[in-house]
């Protein structure tokens, strides 16, 4: 299995029943260019979308809860420190 970095999105079109996806990264002097292509069959696509935003949405969710237990436990560590 290969591995493909993407830092963007060029274009998406949906053509013959597949939607294509042009996948960009960043390279030298932050200059763009092309990393890939993603091929969706047609009847594929709204289940693999699907997946990405529940995917999206769930690690959003982890980072929040990361977020708020840092801040808790510096609050506690905070308070115990002023007695």
């Amino acid at each position: 299995m290969s591995m493909t970095l993407i830092d963007g999105i060029k274009t998406v079109t949906f053509h013959n029943g597949v939607l294509r996806i042009d996948c960009i990264a960043a390279g030298p002097n932050n200059e763009e260019r092309p990393s890939g292509t993603l091929l969706i069959p047609a009847n594929q696509a709204r289940q693999v979308l699907q997946a990405l935003v529940n995917a999206t949405q769930e690690l959003e969710k982890r980072l929040r809860e990361q977020v708020e237990q840092a801040a808790a436990e510096k609050t506690t560590k905070g308070g115990k420190g002023a007695n």
